[in-house]
């Protein structure tokens, strides 16, 4: 209501009237077709001119889905071509193609379709990357089920240790934007139990504890301590 108020004290009855009239033609393109213009006091609308304004708007759309299409498609390609188990230096174009497709989607249900044991290497560090680097809040409980279930696997589902490493690192990104920086929504309790066992139970496995025995931090077992330590400041603020 408050917008309306503010509308009508800025604009003219006559504006007003002529943007409703606008809007019941867009909606009723049959009687568009009987109309060539109308004249609201010194408004006056050429109804072709309507006409170009909204086939322009709907080739705009057209274009820009096909435009969306074809990143899905040159996505899906690169995924296809690449060897998860490459050096991290040839990966490094993977990473960028996947953080750049990641922070312009808002498909979250697609990194919960791929967060599975049984997705391919490749597919989970895509999968990986991309949450890293978009951060979703919503994600956190899938990103915690399934780095449960690699625990209770003595090879951790055959993944490449940097694979986990960057599982790991997503839950301290996620972590860190919505206990930082205030993303909504705030874990629950249950969720932040589950997630301090998950991890405690993770940095106890035999291939974490290989991980980097010369310096742990810069193994799985450093974001895991980054992990626990936000995990206490969110309990401080619960």
């Amino acid at each position: 209501m408050e917008i309306i108020s503010n509308i009508s004290k800025n604009t003219s009855l006559w504006e007003i009237v002529a943007l409703l009239v606008v809007i019941y033609l867009i909606c009723r393109p049959n009687l568009i077709n009987r109309i060539t213009k109308f004249k609201v006091g010194d408004f006056e609308l050429e109804i072709s001119e309507l006409k170009k304004e909204i086939e322009n708007g709907k080739e705009k759309i057209n274009e820009l889905q096909e435009e969306i299409e074809s990143e899905k498609r040159l996505f899906e390609e690169v995924l296809n071509k690449f060897d998860a188990n490459d050096s991290l230096d040839n990966l490094a174009s993977i990473r960028q193609i996947v953080k750049s497709e990641s922070r312009n989607s808002s498909d979250i249900n697609s990194f919960k379709k791929a967060l599975s044991k049984n997705a391919s290497p490749e597919e989970l560090y895509a999968v990986a990357v991309g949450i890293r680097e978009k951060r979703p809040l919503e994600i956190l409980p899938d990103l915690i089920s399934l780095l449960d279930e690699l625990t209770e696997d003595k090879n951790l589902g055959g993944y490449r240790l940097n694979t986990i490493w960057t599982l790991t690192s997503s839950v301290h990104k996620i972590l860190i934007a919505c206990i930082r920086d205030g993303q909504k929504p705030f874990p629950s309790i249950e969720l932040l139990n589950n997630i301090e066992t998950t991890l405690k139970k993770l940095e106890k496995h035999p291939k974490v504890q290989a991980d980097r025995p010369d310096d742990p931090s810069k193994g799985i077992r450093g974001p895991i301590k980054h992990s626990l330590s936000w995990l206490q400041k969110a309990r401080e603020k619960k």
